[in-house]
């Protein structure tokens, strides 16, 4: 498969740093890695090149500059190779590493045997994909959904390569589940700059394995773990600055954060406090050379994020994109941000999100929570469901705040453990103060800002958890420390044992994607069809009439097919079935009606194809498409309009 295209650049990368230690040689192989995918995918796309010929050729010569490099550093390493011997690992220390392998290995394992099926992907990160193969590049084009042009595209430009040169979406998954794996490798060299040994180390990425959210949504095809790797790598560069004020380390910490900046839209609110708490580390002979280095720091940042800023600025007049999502309702209930910041809604919000974590399996349990929550957001003024700080879904409601428990469910799922854990390293810090390391402590108020600010920005929904991964990320390399400092050996292992073992029937038993279930094998991944398996976020009902409807439309010879998604934003799944027979279809939305239609391309071959999503009902549709495509078919509400058959 060419996919072992990326596979070699990436491990030969990681064997020319290896100087660094095989850890920190993961971090930075990824750097020029994935300087390359974003900047192979915007050259081509000015050549209208994005295609599989033009990802092939950009990785061999890719592949065989770093296969160069890789060459010349091999003196580099021997001499830097070092004659200490390591103690030998303990044999429980030897079990708790078997076990994270194992954790994620099942969350491997999950993302390679389910199709993708979270409900956002479908309607989001996935068909932008399919959009960006159709039109040979990463340019806007009609959609009804704005979210697919101007949200940051980073992991998607990754799943772009993987799609192309595989010609299947079976690899789509690993992009989270690899970035899930290198926060647990990150949060270790985090804690080892932080001054933590070997205990300390591994409880960090026992911690960060564990995390319910992260593992539910590795297997995905979201871009959640994606960022919290790219917030980790800068937190590490930030912290490796005191001891290495390198020109390298100063680019690494640039990249990261544009990459970080150019995966997901947090990024710009999480990282200026982890940014100012190692900036505070420093000392002032680190600063000054810091502030010496911040033109090429800006300007690699800026390089990175400028393509997007500027089509994002000729669409919306704003480099960010527009401040609210697709869907129905008032615009302002679909904002991303507060439409007010003050301290009282901040504290409101801070509780809020808090509460996400503090849901149990007893529903009355819960019921009391919700009402002293309510009760404390009352007492300081603000009423707890206020719409001006929720944000409503994308069918125009407003949910109400109150306390929940999805432990399975990688949209709703909560981190109740680890928060507890957080908090309980806060109060040990706290009863040691005058003995903490001064470096922790700051890393610690670090990763309270950026928790603060993110409440103080954005909106509370029941589905912000997920949103907080690289907090909690962070979070295990502080907890990891100071667990292993101020508890006792037995407590402090205790804590990782009870953390692998809440985590296995989550690797086991994801909602939409379970390798096992109740019943065993039967209904899992395992054993289910794949096509099968695109459905498995509730919409189950309608896998069978889609499926019927996308084997029709492949049993024509039509090769330019329309979609209109306008009464039901659920495509994927149609777009992936129409095109799974190897044979490439292109697939644009049509009946497009927002301000992204004046990207469509006069060029473009007319659709002799139309797949009209819940049309059955719909008089308005049928008469629209059967006047060029007189020739309907139905399935469920599906219906396809087409040239009659010679």
């Amino acid at each position: 498969m060419l996919v072992v295209l990326p596979l070699s650049a990436f491990l030969f990368l990681l064997l020319g740093f290896r100087r660094l230690g095989w850890r920190a040689a993961f971090l930075a192989a990824s750097i020029p890695w994935a300087l390359f995918v974003a900047f192979l995918t915007e050259f081509l796309t000015q050549f209208r090149d994005v295609t599989r010929t033009g990802l092939i050729a950009g990785w061999l010569i890719f592949s065989f500059a770093c296969l160069a490099w890789m060459w010349r550093a091999r003196r580099s390493v021997a001499a830097h190779r070092s004659n200490s011997q390591r103690a030998p690992w303990k044999k429980s220390d030897r079990i708790v590493l078997l076990a994270v392998a194992a954790i994620v290995a099942l969350v491997g394992l999950t993302a390679l045997a389910s199709a993708p099926n979270n409900w956002d992907a479908m309607e989001y990160h996935l068909p932008r994909v399919v959009e960006w193969i159709s039109n040979r590049g990463v340019q806007f084009f009609p959609t009804i959904d704005w979210s697919q042009l101007c949200q940051p595209p980073f992991a998607e430009y990754v799943m772009l390569h993987l799609d192309l040169l595989s010609r299947s979406d079976r690899l789509l998954a690993l992009v989270p589940w690899f970035s899930y794996a290198g926060c647990i490798v990150g949060t270790t060299l985090l804690v080892r700059e932080l001054g933590g040994g070997r205990r300390s180390q591994l409880l960090a990425a026992v911690l960060t394995a564990t995390i319910p959210s992260a593992i539910l949504g590795a297997s995905s095809t979201k871009n959640d773990c994606v960022a919290a790797y790219w917030i980790m790598a800068v937190s590490y560069y930030l912290l490796r600055w005191k001891n290495d004020q390198s020109w390298w380390n100063a680019l690494a910490i640039g990249t990261a954060f544009g990459l970080a900046v150019f995966t997901k839209g947090t990024s710009y609110i999480l990282l200026p406090p982890i940014f100012l708490a190692c900036f505070l580390l420093w000392d002032r002979s680190g600063r000054v050379r810091f502030l010496r280095c911040l033109p090429a720091v800006a300007a690699i940042f800026i390089l990175i994020c400028a393509p997007l800023w500027i089509r994002n600025f000729r669409y919306s007049g704003s480099p960010l994109g527009f401040t609210y999502f697709y869907g129905a309702g008032n615009i302002h209930g679909r904002s991303f941000g507060t439409t007010h910041v003050t301290p009282t809604q901040t504290a409101a919000n801070v509780l809020r999100n808090i509460a996400l974590h503090a849901g149990v399996p007893s529903e009355r349990i819960n019921a009391i929570s919700t009402r002293l929550f309510s009760r404390a957001i009352y007492r300081i003024g603000v009423d707890p469901n206020d719409p001006q700080q929720i944000v409503a879904s994308q069918l125009g409601y407003t949910p109400r705040f109150q306390v929940r428990f999805n432990p399975r469910n990688e949209v709703l799922s909560e981190d109740p453990f680890h928060l507890l854990l957080f908090f309980l390293a806060g109060i040990l810090l706290l009863a040691h103060h005058r003995k903490v390391d001064r470096n922790l402590g700051w890393f610690g108020f670090g990763i309270v800002g950026a928790f603060v600010m993110y409440c103080a920005l954005l909106r509370w929904s029941p589905w912000n958890a997920r949103y907080q991964v690289p907090i909690f990320v962070l979070g295990a390399a502080f907890s990891g420390v100071a667990l292993d400092e101020y508890l006792p050996e037995w407590a402090a292992k205790s804590i990782g044992v009870l953390a692998l073992l809440l985590a296995f029937p989550l690797a086991l038993m994801n909602e939409t994607r379970p390798l096992i279930t109740a019943h065993g094998l039967n209904g899992s991944t395992l054993t289910a069809a794949r096509e099968q398996t695109y459905f498995w976020d509730s919409h189950r009902e309608l896998a069978v009439s889609w499926i019927a409807a996308a084997n029709a439309a492949k049993h024509s010879n039509c090769r330019f097919v329309g979609l209109d998604a306008n009464l039901m934003h659920f495509e994927y799944p149609m777009m992936a079935l129409v095109n799974n027979d190897g044979i490439h279809r292109e697939i644009r939305y049509v009946d497009v009606e927002n301000s992204s239609a004046r990207y469509a391309r006069p060029s473009a071959q007319p659709v002799c194809m139309v797949i009209c999503l819940n049309c059955r009902n719909s008089s308005a549709k049928i008469a629209q498409y059967s006047a060029t495509l007189p020739r309907m078919q139905t399935f469920g509400a599906v219906m396809l309009f087409n040239q009659p058959e010679k």
